[in-house]
């Protein structure tokens, strides 16, 4: 099955948003057809950001939702350890945890809107794309 990172601002606006391709592909996840790859340093990213005052009070998240959140990453995700690390992106470091767990993760894609990650256009073999392409290439490919 199709492995795939996702960054941290597309996970968010799936959770916060109800519509739009961050939210079908956080669906597509619930609904089996991908497998997610992640790690222990993108789940504490992603747990921070919703934990964020601005984001919890703006979109109405308890403490109970994000702790939910916290616990479907950590159980229904391929979660790779972590240790592998990678020094490619220079602009911002942080990003490169992504490249780190696709490698580690053997993904296919990284679903991410960060320029830093999209400048790349791969990575060692990893497509790197925005949430509509990756809709739009999984669409395609189930038509094949």
């Amino acid at each position: 099955m199709l492995r795939c990172v996702i960054d941290t601002n597309v996970i968010v606006s799936g959770i916060i948003i109800p519509q739009g391709y961050p939210y079908q592909i956080l669906k597509m996840w619930e609904n089996e057809k991908f497998v997610f790859v992640t790690s222990p340093e993108i789940i504490e990213e992603v747990i921070r950001v919703l934990q964020y005052h601005k984001i919890k009070k703006n979109y109405k998240l308890s403490d109970l939702d994000i702790q939910n959140v916290e616990i479907s990453l950590g159980l229904d995700t391929m979660l790779v350890s972590g240790k592998l690390k990678v020094d490619k992106i220079k602009e911002d470091p942080e990003d490169n945890k992504f490249l780190s767990c696709a490698l580690e993760g053997n993904a296919y894609y990284i679903v991410t809107g960060d320029r830093h990650l999209l400048k790349l256009k791969s990575y060692q073999g990893i497509q790197i794309i925005t949430p509509k392409k990756f809709i739009i290439e999984y669409q395609r490919n189930i038509k094949k």
